[in-house]
C-alpha cells in the first residue's frame, strides 16, 4: 500500500529541500576552494623570487589547506570515498595550522622545524583517522575539529607575539593578528552552534549554509596578510641596504675630496662644494681666498728626508687651521701649496690672520727632530664679490703669492750676499 499522495508531495518537497540545502553547502565550499587555491598560487609565486624561511613555511600550509578543501569538496561528490576523504581534510587541516604556526614562529625568533616537532604531526594523523570513526556526520566531526583549528589559530596569534613587540610594526603583521584572532573566534563559535544543530535535530541550520565562505573572507584576510608581512619585510630590507649604500657612497665621497695627509679638501672638493651650481649662493656671496706655498720645501725633503716634509706640510695645514675661522674652507691645491675660501670676511681681516700664521709656524716640532724648526711660508689674497669670480680671485691671490715669494727670496740672497762680504 502506497502512501497518500500528500505525503508523498511532502516528502518530495523534503528531500528537494535537503538537496537545495546540500548543493549550496558544496557551491559554497567551491568557492572557498578556489580561493584558497588563488592565495596558495600567489604565495608560492613569491616563493620564487622572495628567499625567506617564514613564506616557505607559509606556503606549505596553504598548499595543505588547499588540497584539504579539494579532499572535502570531493567527498560530499563521491560518498564511497567519504570516509577516506575526510580524515585528508582532517589531516590537511591540521598541517595548515602545524605549518602556519612554524611560520610565525620563525618570522617572529627565526626558529625552525626540527625532527621532534614531527611528534605533533604523528598526532595529526591519529586524530584524522580517530574522527570518521566515530561517525560519518560531518556536522559531528567538525565540533572537535573546529575546537582544534580555533586552538591552532590561537597558538599562532600568540607564537606572533615577539614580531608585534618589536619597534614600529609594519600593517601587514597587525593584519595577520586581526585575522587570526577572528579565525579563532569563527571556529571557536562554531562549536556550540553545531552542537545546538546536532541536538535540536536542525542540521540544515540557514545560518550553517554560508559557513565557507565566512570562512574564505577571513582566510583570504590571513593569506593577504602573510604576504603583506613578507613585502613589509622586504621593504626594511632594501631601506636598510639604501642607507648603507648612501652612507658609503657619502664616505668614498668624502675620500674623494679630502687629502688624506692633511684631511684637508683636495681640489675635487673644491669643484664639489664651492663651484656646484647652488641657487643660494650664486650671485650674493662674498668673500676672499688665499693662496699659500711652503718655502724651501725640497731642501728640508732633501737634507730630513720625506717623513719630516710631510710632517711640515700637516704642520702648515694644522697651523691654517688654528688662525681661520671653523666655517672657512681650507684646500690641499698641491704638493706644498694650499687654498683658503673665507666667506663674508673683509680683505684687512683675512690679511691679518694669516700674517699670524708666521709666529705660529716659527717653531713647529716635527717628531723624532731633536729641536723645532722654522716653517716659512708665502701666500696671496685676494678678493670676490661673487661666486662667478672666484676664479679670478684665486689667480690675482696666486699672482700675489708668487710676487711675495720672489720678495723672500731676493731679501735672503740680499742678506746671503752681505754675510759673505762681511767674512771677505
Amino acid at each position: 500500500m502506497s502512501p497518500p499522495p500528500v505525503v508523498k508531495i511532502g516528502f518530495v518537497r523534503e528531500r528537494l529541500k535537503v538537496e537545495t540545502i546540500n548543493l549550496q553547502s558544496v557551491i559554497g565550499l567551491t568557492i572557498q576552494s578556489a580561493g584558497i587555491i588563488l592565495v596558495t598560487a600567489l604565495s608560492l609565486f613569491m616563493t620564487r623570487s622572495i628567499r625567506r624561511t617564514a613564506l616557505d613555511y607559509w606556503s606549505a600550509a596553504w598548499v595543505c589547506l588547499a588540497l584539504s578543501l579539494t579532499a572535502l569538496s570531493v567527498a560530499f561528490r563521491v560518498p564511497p570515498l567519504k570516509e577516506s576523504l575526510f580524515s585528508v581534510y582532517l589531516f590537511g587541516e591540521y598541517a595548515f595550522g602545524y605549518l602556519f604556526i612554524a611560520g610565525c614562529r620563525n618570522y617572529s625568533t627565526g626558529a625552525r622545524l626540527t625532527g621532534r616537532h614531527l611528534y605533533w604531526l604523528i598526532l595529526g594523523v591519529l586524530v584524522a583517522v580517530a574522527l570518521p570513526q566515530i561517525s560519518d556526520n560531518f556536522n559531528l566531526l567538525f565540533i572537535p575539529h573546529a575546537a582544534v583549528l580555533a586552538s591552532l589559530f590561537a597558538i599562532a596569534f600568540y607564537a606572533l607575539k615577539p614580531a608585534r613587540l618589536r619597534a614600529n610594526p609594519g600593517p601587514g603583521l597587525r593584519v595577520m593578528s586581526v585575522a587570526l584572532v577572528l579565525l579563532t573566534l569563527d571556529f571557536l563559535h562554531y562549536v556550540p552552534i553545531m552542537a545546538y544543530a546536532e541536538l535540536t535535530n536542525q542540521p540544515d541550520l540557514p545560518y550553517l549554509r554560508y559557513t565557507s565562505i565566512y570562512d574564505l573572507i577571513l582566510e583570504i584576510l590571513l593569506g593577504f596578510g602573510t604576504l603583506m608581512v613578507v613585502m613589509d619585510d622586504v621593504r626594511l630590507e632594501v631601506e636598510d641596504a639604501n642607507r648603507e649604500l648612501i652612507a658609503a657612497r657619502d664616505r668614498l665621497e668624502k675620500l674623494a675630496r679630502m687629502d688624506p695627509l692633511t684631511e684637508a679638501l683636495n681640489r675635487h672638493g673644491f669643484y664639489s662644494l664651492v663651484k656646484r651650481n647652488d641657487p643660494d649662493r650664486k650671485g650674493r656671496t662674498s668673500g676672499c681666498v688665499v693662496v699659500l706655498d711652503i718655502d724651501d720645501l725640497k731642501p728640508i725633503n732633501d737634507l730630513l728626508g720625506h717623513a719630516v716634509g710631510d710632517a711640515a706640510i700637516r704642520a702648515v695645514a694644522s697651523g691654517i687651521r688654528s688662525v681661520i675661522r671653523a666655517d672657512d674652507l681650507l684646500f690641499r691645491w698641491g704638493g706644498d701649496e694650499f687654498l683658503i675660501v673665507m666667506f663674508n670676511v673683509a680683505e684687512f681681516e683675512v690679511r691679518k690672520r694669516i700674517n699670524h700664521l708666521d709666529n705660529v709656524l716659527a717653531d713647529t716640532i716635527i717628531p723624532d727632530l731633536p729641536s723645532p724648526i722654522t716653517v716659512i711660508v708665502s701666500h696671496g689674497t685676494a678678493s670676490f664679490n661673487d661666486l662667478t669670480e672666484i676664479e679670478s680671485a684665486i689667480e690675482r691671490a696666486d699672482g700675489a703669492m708668487y710676487a711675495r715669494k720672489e720678495v723672500r727670496k731676493k731679501g735672503q740672497r740680499r742678506e746671503t750676499g752681505s754675510l759673505l762680504a762681511a767674512r771677505d
